[in-house]
C-alpha cells in the first residue's frame, strides 16, 4: 500500500495510515524480528467509519511498511480494538505443530443496526499461520458473547506463567473484567474491577492493558493496568490512566487508595495506549493514539488523519511522587544523524535559544537549572500556537500548556482545540526535558519521563524550537537536538 498524498501537516517520524481514518493500536505483538502494529482503520474516508484493522509492520519502530487491512467488517460485524498474542504451545490446537507459531487476535465485533441504535459488542478470534500477514475469523465466534451489557469491548490477552493460563481483561461499562482460558476459545469470568477506583466520567472505560514489571534496579514485581478515558482526563477529553498493583491471575488489587489517579501523559493527546508483547527482551513498550475524541474529526488534515505518539519504553521506578511508570524512548527508535550539541548556556530576561527552522523533526534533550522565581517559555515550532510557560517555585515547577488554533490561513476547524491548562512537578534540583518534534505534534518527557505532555498543533508557518528566559536565569546545562533529514541545525542566542 502506498501513501497518499502528503500534506503539510503530514508528519515525518511518527505513524500515520496511507490514506484514511485511524485511531486506537490494536493488536502489537513482536514476532521473526519485526513488530507489528495493527489499528483502528477506515480507509474509504478520514472520519471514523466501519471499523477494520489496518496493519503495518517495522524493525525499528521508526520506519513503517504499510500492509492490506487485516481484519474487515462482515456480516459478523464491525472490527473493533484488541489484541494479539504468539500460541506458542499450540494451546488453542488451530495450528499445525509444523508451522511457525501462530498469531491470535482479539478484537470486539459489533453489529450496528440500522436504525442508529447501539449496537450489539462480543469478543471474537482470528488467527494467522503465517506471521501475522494473513488472517482467517474464527468460524464459532463469538468466544466471549454479550450477556446484556451496552458496553463490552477492547479485549487485551497476557499469558499468566505463574497459572498456567490465559487472561483476558475487557471494558464492561465503566469497569474492567477479568477472564481466563486454558486454550483461548473457551473463557470464564474471574472477577471485576474499577467500579471505586481511579477517573470515572459518563462515559464507558476503553482500551485496557495488563502486563507485569519490575521495579528498575531490583526484583520486586508489580503488576500494572492501563485503561482509556473518554471524557474525564487531566487535560480535557479522552486520555490514559494506569493503576499500579497486584494480580494473581484472578483478581488485581491496587496499590494505591482508590481515589488515587495516575496519567500515562498529560497532554490532550494520548489515547488508548497498548504495549507490545513478546518482545525479545522483555522490555514494555507503548504507543498510543496522538489524538482526542474531543476533536478528532475535526483536525484540518486531508487524505489521512491521526498519528501515533513515538513509541515509549515504560519503566516502574522509585521516584519522589512514590512508585510511578516513567518513559523514555526505547533504542530502536533513535535518530541516526549527528546531534548539535551545546554546554554552559545561561540566559537572562529576554534571550533565547533557537533551533534554525531546517528539519522537519526531530529530538531535542536538555538539562536546566532554573532560580526560583524563574520563568521560561518553551515555543516547540517557535510561535503562539502551542507553548509551555515554566516557573519554578518554592513548591516545584509549573508547567502551563496554552495552545490555540494557529491565525496562518486555518480557520477555527474546533471548539474544543483550544486549551490551556497547569501542572505542577515536585521540587527538584534540575528539570530535564525530552522533546519530540514532528509537523504537527510536540511530546516532552520531564524529569526522566515521570510527567509527559503530548499535545497536537496545526500551524502552517513553523519557525523552529525557541526557549526564551521571560524572568530570573537560567543555566542550560547540556542541550542537543537531532534532526530527521540531517540538516545541520544552529543553536542561536539572542539578546
Amino acid at each position: 500500500m502506498k501513501q497518499l498524498t502528503k500534506d503539510i501537516f503530514r508528519p515525518e517520524i511518527h505513524f500515520t495510515p496511507p490514506f484514511g481514518w485511524m485511531n486506537d493500536p490494536n493488536g502489537l505483538v513482536y514476532i521473526n524480528e519485526e513488530y507489528h502494529l495493527f489499528y483502528q482503520y477506515y480507509p474509504y474516508g478520514n472520519k471514523w467509519g466501519p471499523m477494520h484493522w489496518g496493519h503495518a509492520v517495522s524493525s525499528d519502530l521508526l520506519h513503517w511498511e504499510h500492509l492490506p487491512p487485516a481484519l474487515v467488517p462482515d456480516e459478523t460485524g464491525m472490527c473493533f480494538s484488541g489484541s494479539a498474542v504468539i500460541d506458542w504451545q499450540n494451546t488453542s490446537s488451530l495450528f499445525d505443530n509444523n508451522t511457525q507459531p501462530g498469531i491470535i487476535a482479539f478484537y470486539t465485533a459489533c453489529i450496528a443496526p440500522t436504525d442508529g441504535t447501539d449496537g450489539t459488542q462480543m469478543q471474537n478470534l482470528a488467527y494467522s499461520e503465517d506471521g501475522g500477514f494473513s488472517w482467517k475469523k474464527y468460524q464459532k465466534n463469538p468466544i466471549l458473547p454479550n450477556f446484556g451489557l451496552k458496553d463490552f469491548r477492547d479485549p487485551k490477552v497476557i499469558w499468566h506463567e505463574p497459572t498456567q493460563y490465559w487472561v483476558m481483561v475487557v471494558t464492561e461499562g465503566q469497569e474492567i473484567g477479568f477472564y481466563r482460558s486454558r486454550d483461548l476459545k473457551k473463557w470464564s469470568k474471574t472477577s471485576s474491577f474499577g467500579k471505586y477506583d481511579g477517573a470515572h466520567d459518563s462515559l464507558p472505560w476503553e482500551c485496557p492493558d495488563l502486563f507485569p514489571i519490575n521495579i528498575e534496579g531490583d526484583n520486586h514485581l508489580y503488576w500494572i493496568l492501563i485503561v482509556g478515558v473518554q471524557g474525564g482526563s487531566f487535560a480535557g477529553g479522552s486520555g490514559t490512566q494506569y493503576f499500579i498493583g497486584q494480580f494473581d491471575g484472578e483478581y488485581f488489587i491496587n496499590h494505591h487508595n482508590p481515589d488515587t489517579v495516575l496519567w500515562l501523559d498529560y497532554g490532550r493527546d494520548y489515547y488508548a495506549a497498548q504495549t507490545w508483547s513478546d518482545v525479545t527482551d522483555g522490555s514494555r513498550i507503548a504507543i498510543a493514539w496522538m489524538s482526542n475524541w474531543q476533536y478528532a474529526n475535526e483536525v484540518p488534515t486531508l487524505s489521512w488523519r491521526s498519528a501515533m505518539s513515538s513509541p515509549r519504553r515504560l519503566k516502574l521506578t522509585h521516584t519522589s511522587s512514590g512508585l510511578r511508570l516513567t518513559h523514555t524512548l526505547p533504542k530502536e527508535w533513535t535518530i541516526k544523524n549527528t546531534p548539535h550539541s551545546a554546554q554552559g548556556i545561561n540566559l537572562v530576561q529576554k534571550q533565547n535559544v533557537l533551533i534554525t527552522p531546517s528539519y522537519t523533526a526531530g529530538i531535542l534533550s536538555t538539562a536546566l537549572y532554573m532560580e526560583i522565581g524563574t520563568i521560561i517559555q518553551c515555543k516547540p515550532f517557535g510561535n503562539d500556537s502551542l507553548f509551555y510557560t515554566i516557573n519554578r517555585t518554592p513548591d516545584g515547577y509549573q508547567i502551563i500548556t496554552t495552545r490555540s488554533i494557529a491565525e496562518m490561513g486555518e480557520q477555527k476547524y474546533s471548539d474544543t482545540f483550544e486549551h490551556e491548562i497547569a501542572l505542577v512537578l515536585p521540587q527538584a534540583e534540575f528539570l530535564t526535558l525530552t522533546a519530540v518534534i514532528d509537523r504537527c505534534s510536540s511530546e516532552l518527557l520531564l524529569q526522566d519521563g515521570e510527567f509527559c505532555l503530548t499535545d497536537l498543533s496545526f500551524d502552517q508557518m513553523v519557525n523552529g524550537f525557541e526557549m526564551i528566559c521571560l524572568k530570573g536565569q537560567v543555566t542550560i546545562n547540556e542541550l542537543s537536538f537531532c534532526s530527521a533529514n540531517n540538516i545541520s541545525n544552529i543553536i542561536t542566542k539572542a539578546a
